[in-house]
């Protein structure tokens, strides 16, 4: 009697923004996020590709159903008119980096009053935070990018600065010398958690199934810790390209 053959991965697309060091074209595997979201699919059954969209262009093609899902994307209750969300694929931490030997110390928002505070153009740092900087209780330096924050930092030109912990540490791997990068630390407490989620596309009737098939395959990964190991390849700097494009 004749072996059953096994049903061919189904194709799947998934529109990405840029948003380093979690998704990028210019790193290995587009990024240690799209590589974990790349396995867990491949293994659940899905035969996934991915493209690359100014984030405008990448909610509204897989809105439309012209790609089954977006990655990744924090909570709004307005995005549930157009998409399933998955269980939460990264959990973001937001904390103050500053100067080893420095005197920072906070618990609440008010305390930070006291410190000269960095932060990035356009960025968000939670409502509290945001209402406080709204409000005038606290004034940041804004920089346009990490790197010319943590320069910043280093100056003395300020006092403490809030990053995406993972961000934080890959800005400072990447573009401070050795160095400068034995000069800073961060401080333990999170100002802020996000959770950021994969978004498919409600306009497919095959949307429910992938999100079942991802979440059930995502908690192995959590349950037998391969979920962690892309988070040590990408601190290691596994996923840094020798020859970025110039272009």
């Amino acid at each position: 009697m004749a072996m059953l053959a096994h049903s061919a991965p189904k194709p799947i697309q998934i529109t990405l923004g840029e948003w380093p060091p979690f998704i990028s074209e210019y790193q290995q595997h587009n990024g240690f996020i799209t590589h974990l979201i790349h396995d867990v699919l491949s293994e659940a059954g899905y035969a996934p590709t991915f493209a690359f969209y100014p984030w405008t262009r990448a909610y509204k093609t897989a809105a439309l159903g012209r790609a089954n899902a977006t990655a990744v994307w924090m909570h709004k209750a307005e995005r549930e008119q157009d998409f399933h969300y998955s269980e939460p694929v990264l959990n973001e931490e937001f904390v103050f980096f500053h100067l080893k030997g420095a005197s920072f110390e906070w618990s609440d928002i008010p305390d930070l009053s006291q410190y000269k505070l960095g932060g990035i153009l356009s960025s968000s740092y939670g409502k509290a935070f945001d209402d406080a900087v709204t409000q005038d209780t606290l004034t940041l330096d804004l920089a346009p990018n990490s790197q010319v924050a943590l320069l910043k930092l280093l100056a003395g030109r300020v006092d403490a600065l809030p990053l995406e912990k993972s961000v934080g540490l890959a800005s400072i791997r990447d573009k401070l010398t050795p160095k400068q990068q034995a000069l800073i630390t961060f401080h333990p407490k999170r100002l802020l958690e996000n959770h950021s989620f994969l978004l498919v596309s409600k306009a497919l009737k095959d949307s429910p199934q992938i999100i079942k098939d991802f979440n059930r395959v995502l908690a192995k990964y959590r349950e037998d810790g391969r979920y962690q190991t892309y988070f040590d390849r990408f601190e290691a700097g596994a996923y840094d390209l020798d020859t970025l494009s110039t272009q």
